[in-house]
């Protein structure tokens, strides 16, 4: 089984960053790869609980239904504590991580990508 590790720093509606993880995390899973996804900057965002864009792809749900399907989501720590976010407001299965565990995310891969500017 290959592994596809996504890094995402953009926020949730900022563009399209979060939207093409989502599909590209899909298309993956449903081929019968295996899908980490490390969000990092504002990408953290697209990983709480309570938020919503009136007429774009919901994040929430979006990321929430691929981590039901097996997408590993680990979220830059500091980047959490910089942005007041606590592990309560997260969605179920993102855990927070560092920066060294990105590193072995990526060193274990087959492939990775990095979206967001």
């Amino acid at each position: 089984m290959k592994t596809l590790t996504i890094f995402l720093t953009a926020a949730p509606y900022a563009g399209e960053s979060a939207s093409t993880a989502m599909r590209l995390a899909h298309a993956a899973l449903k081929a019968g790869h295996r899908v980490n996804l490390f969000a990092s900057a504002d990408g953290v965002y697209g990983f709480t609980v309570g938020h919503r864009a009136k007429g774009l792809p919901d994040a929430e749900a979006g990321f929430r239904l691929l981590i039901e399907r097996g997408q590993h989501v680990e979220l830059c720590g500091s980047c959490l504590a910089t942005r007041g976010l606590r592990h309560e407001q997260l969605l179920a299965g993102a855990e927070p991580a560092s920066m060294e565990r990105l590193f072995r995310l990526i060193r274990q891969s087959d492939a990775a990508i990095t979206l967001g500017g």
